[in-house]
């Protein structure tokens, strides 16, 4: 891991989890963005449409803030579609709702380079306990 990169972060669900980063500069939405069901970004209104999120570490601003959003999360989870961290920089507390819920860890970053230091598909461990996240 000597090449490897480490962002300061506040826990907001614990835990820790590792998959390939899905990046977006967007705040997302869950309800009526996603499909559950098949675990994509259905939307054409975000630059993610057609992209997965089964296993990856979401990187994004924030969430919109739509009563259905934690539910919209809790569905896909039960679809087998569940991401496996969220970075965000701004918190909206409906999809910290849906996070607890389904228990995936979710951090607060505290640094917006992340968005120019991390790549799609980069490897990335979201440790919230510690309070950081590393980049392989």
């Amino acid at each position: 891991m000597a090449n490897s990169k480490k962002f300061k972060a506040r826990k907001i669900v614990p835990g820790k989890a590792t998959g390939p980063a899905l990046i977006s500069r967007e705040r997302l939405g869950w309800l009526g963005f996603t499909d559950p069901k098949r675990g994509i970004f259905s939307s054409s209104k975000t630059e993610l449409q057609g992209k997965s999120f089964k296993g990856v570490v979401l990187i994004y601003r924030s969430g919109k803030a739509a009563t259905g959003g934690a539910r919209a999360i809790s569905l896909a989870c039960r679809y087998g579609n569940r991401p496996a961290a969220a970075i965000n920089l701004e918190i909206d507390p409906v999809t910290v709702a849906g996070y607890a819920l389904e228990d995936i860890p979710m951090v607060q970053a505290e640094d917006a380079s992340i968005f120019d230091q991390v790549k799609n598909g980069d490897i990335v461990t979201v440790d919230a306990d510690k309070g950081e996240v590393i980049v392989s």
